[in-house]
């Protein structure tokens, strides 16, 4: 199925959760926050919410510097 990526789309397979979108582009889930639909995902959630055809995520990765 696709779903849109930051503007970008990302084709994933049935039944993937965020915790698979995550991992399929390379990054973990504790140094992200995730929007689907418009909605936070709370990161005690992200494995469980599931990902539908045509959902967009925002991505925001953390980023400490100083």
């Amino acid at each position: 199925m696709n779903v849109v990526v930051n503007g970008d789309d990302a084709m994933v397979p049935d039944g993937a959760s965020v915790v698979d979108l995550l991992h399929q582009l390379g990054l973990g889930e504790k140094w992200v926050i995730v929007e689907r639909n418009g909605d936070p995902v709370e990161r005690r959630a992200l494995a469980t919410t599931m990902l539908a055809d045509g959902d967009r995520i925002e991505l925001v990765r953390a980023v400490a510097g100083g």
